[in-house]
């Protein structure tokens, strides 16, 4: 008998040009615009455990609800948690009031205003077995079998083997963020971003820490106007990659100025080239967020980049410029 580990940290997937030539190969999913969660089920219930370790059980009790069609069998989840709008389409900005904050339980207002979902597509540990040298085809299976059908609060939706042109196009149609290319003969390398698992985004997409930010003008005096952001390079330095001020609520616009209040700084963290707007308060770069964006431009800042929301779930020195290969 093999011991349960206490901790998993999920396996990742690689950012991609394009879908793999070979794509008999792999199983496509969609993905999913949440955040990454894994669940340890045994008869006292369900664990819930972020992407960095943190103990998130109290901050979803409506998925628990996953533990009860395993009937006191001990497994391990992986997936992520999602918050969909009234579309039916997820949403990360809704999401975002749910996020690092533990609840009263399935009646407490952020619940009932937000429903998560915990969207499953792998398994780990089933009892005394680890699955993690299987490969995702065999792992797929046996959570399909395990868990054939959604119920309150959690869903496995299927993969498609083969055709990730066809899925792709779907996801694109429907505006949703992409596909999870999934090698069908790898297995789950915890803490891992290989080749085996490939991301193929319809939008551009960027995790960025805040440096900054600047005071509003006009009708924003008074609060936060924008966020000066910034990456880590490969040699540790703290880039600057342009202002982000679109994509904010005048709710978020307050709420991040608070936030931000305290992490006050005398100079810039920023190595290089600075925010080419004057007046701009400095912060320590500790709050990562993320947003959405056309390209990167030739100085290595962001164009056009909107506010998506913040993410707790990522350390801020983790967070690099993502570049496809």
């Amino acid at each position: 008998m093999m011991p349960r580990p206490d901790t998993i940290t999920p396996m990742m997937a690689t950012l991609a040009p394009g879908l793999p030539p070979d794509d008999g190969g792999w199983g496509f999913e969609v993905k999913w615009d949440g955040v990454r969660t894994i669940a340890y089920v045994t008869d006292d219930g369900v664990r819930l455990s972020s992407r960095t370790l943190r103990d998130v059980t109290r901050v979803y009790p409506d998925v628990h609800g996953v533990a009860v069609p395993l009937a006191g069998r001990r497994a391990v989840l992986d997936g992520e948690v999602v918050a969909f709008d009234d579309t039916g389409r997820p949403s990360f900005e809704k999401l975002q009031s749910r996020m690092n904050v533990e609840v009263s339980g399935l009646s407490d207002p952020l619940v009932t205003g937000a429903p998560a979902v915990y969207v499953l597509f792998d398994l780990l540990w089933l009892d005394d077995r680890s699955l993690m040298d299987a490969p995702y085809a065999e792992r797929r299976g046996l959570l399909d079998e395990l868990l054939p059908a959604g119920g309150p609060g959690w869903t496995v939706p299927a993969y498609v083997p083969g055709d990730g042109a066809a899925m792709l196009a779907a996801t694109k149609a429907q505006r949703l963020e992409g596909v999870i290319a999934k090698r069908l003969a790898s297995r789950y390398l915890p803490g891992k971003r290989g080749r085996d698992w490939l991301k193929v985004k319809n939008v551009e997409r960027q995790e960025v820490v805040i440096g900054g930010w600047l005071p509003g003008e006009g009708g924003l005096s008074g609060t936060l106007g924008a966020l000066a952001v910034g990456v880590y390079a490969s040699d540790g330095a703290f880039r600057y990659a342009g202002r982000v001020g679109t994509g904010f609520t005048l709710a978020e616009r307050h709420r991040l100025a608070a936030l931000l209040a305290p992490l006050a700084a005398d100079g810039s963290p920023f190595v290089g080239a600075q925010p080419d707007k004057p007046g701009c308060v400095f912060v320590r770069p500790e709050l990562v967020c993320e947003v959405a964006f056309a390209e990167w431009t030739a100085i290595g800042t962001l164009r056009h980049p909107a506010y998506k929301g913040l993410r707790h779930d990522k350390p801020p020195r983790d967070v690099v410029r993502e570049t496809a290969g």
